[in-house]
Order: structure tokens, then C-alpha cells, then sequence
């Protein structure tokens, strides 16, 4: 790859877009139940999702668990986070989410690799619309 085509690369990837939200999140028993939307935008270069990891917490910063994956192939997704603690305690309250998507992008011979941060806030049994 020479320097010119490597300068062209790093001015797409500047333009690279994460957009995260959770549409919907609640509580059942121990459970937590949330459907979320991940959309990517690397514009003029494709782009696959291989990993993606998140951590929640209570809106006071009280860690519940972690999820991650490396199944998820198009925008819409669900997670579940099981915790003995969360028992009768977060519904009505919100929670805070956060964490990153690994994504490859097509460039050059091997492609990139970039961790991308996510980071969202929702109440729990909140409804939201998607963002398309």
C-alpha cells in the first residue's frame, strides 16, 4: 500500500460513524432483557461487525454483568444480563451501558481492525423508536 492510498484510507476512516441505541430494556426476575440497535457507517469502504462487548451498570455506577458477541450480522440485536442481585431492584430506575464494537474494515490487502466505543443510557421498561 503506498503512503498515498494509506493517507486516502486514514481520511475515510475519519468519517466512520458508530450509531448505538437501545430501543427497549426490562427487568425479568434476575434478568435483564434488552433489544438495541448497532449500525456502523464507514462511508465508501465496507465494514463487518466481528465483536461486539458490553458492560452495565446501575445509574449510581454499580456494576451488573457483561454480555458479548460475535454473532451479530445485522443492525438489530438483543441482550440479556442475569444477576441474583437485580431481583425486584432496577425496574423504574435506569441504567447506564457501555462498552466497544470490534469492527474490520476493508482496506487494503488485510483489512483494519477498530475497536469503537458505545455508550448508552436508558430507563428500564422504557420503549424507544429505532433510529433507521
Amino acid at each position: 500500500m503506498s503512503v498515498k492510498n494509506l493517507k486516502d484510507a486514514f481520511k475515510k476512516l475519519e468519517s466512520t460513524k458508530v450509531f448505538f441505541k437501545i430501543l427497549s430494556c426490562e427487568q425479568k426476575g434476575i434478568s435483564l432483557v434488552c433489544d438495541a440497535s448497532l449500525i456502523v457507517e464507514t462511508p465508501g469502504v465496507k465494514n463487518e461487525i466481528e465483536i461486539v462487548q458490553l458492560r452495565v451498570f446501575t445509574q449510581d455506577g454499580k456494576y451488573i454483568g457483561s454480555w458479548n458477541s460475535d454473532k451479530i450480522r445485522n443492525q438489530n440485536f438483543s441482550f440479556l444480563i442475569s444477576n441474583a442481585e437485580l431481583f425486584g431492584k432496577i425496574q423504574g430506575g435506569s441504567i447506564k451501558v457501555s462498552g466497544f464494537a470490534k469492527v474490520r474494515i476493508d482496506i487494503g490487502r488485510y483489512g483494519l481492525k477498530m475497536n469503537l466505543p458505545i455508550e448508552e443510557e436508558v430507563e428500564v421498561g422504557e420503549r424507544r423508536q429505532s433510529t433507521q
